[in-house]
């Protein structure tokens, strides 16, 4: 069985999250142009995963054609390595980075960032093929039953004591008094 592995960065925004996960997205096409296929980057939203894939496509059509404003990627990609006079090195960057590019332009639907709402409906379908139901089916968040049942769960955990409780109990008398609706 291949081994696979899962490497898992988690920061803040501003923190150069995009420029870190391009250059390791860049070293493994480095290695193997056409690993793209075997790689499945994911996001949480929509905006992350355009910018990503904007991110690497750019960055490798940039150091494939030897453009200024992608030489801060080359260098990070080379680490210490990084010497201007190893011209041999950096000949085999750029040409890697030329092959990756073709292979990703050419077999886009395999060059997979997506969010992570996208991979587990993926993951669904491709569940619910192995379980013969319809190759149809679509997960749907009921936001309002999870959301009903998070805040009757959180009423059954509070006790007397909490300052939640008191907070509720207060905001419930003067819904009463109020002659509004109580519910929560």
């Amino acid at each position: 069985m291949k081994e696979v592995q899962l490497i898992v960065y988690k920061a803040s925004a501003g923190s150069g999250k995009t420029f870190t996960l391009t250059v390791e997205y860049i070293k493994r096409l480095v290695a193997n142009p056409l690993s793209f296929k075997n790689i499945l980057a994911v996001t949480f939203t929509n905006k992350a995963c355009d910018e990503m894939k904007k991110r690497i496509i750019g960055q490798l059509y940039g150091i494939a054609n030897s453009l200024p404003a992608s030489d801060e990627y080359l260098k990070t990609i080379c680490g210490d390595n990084y010497d201007t006079h190893d011209r041999d090195h950096i000949s085999y960057i750029r040409k890697q980075c030329g092959k990756a590019l073709s292979g990703i332009l050419h077999d886009y639907s395999s060059f997979r960032i997506e969010t992570i709402d996208s991979f587990f409906q993926t993951m669904a379908k491709g569940l619910a093929r192995e379980l013969n139901l319809s190759p149809n089916i679509s997960v749907e968040i009921d936001d309002e039953a999870i959301l009903n049942m998070a805040v009757d769960k959180m009423i059954e955990e509070l006790t007397p004591q909490s300052p939640v409780f008191k907070w509720l109990a207060d905001y419930v008398e003067e819904k009463i008094s109020d002659n509004k609706s109580w519910n929560i």
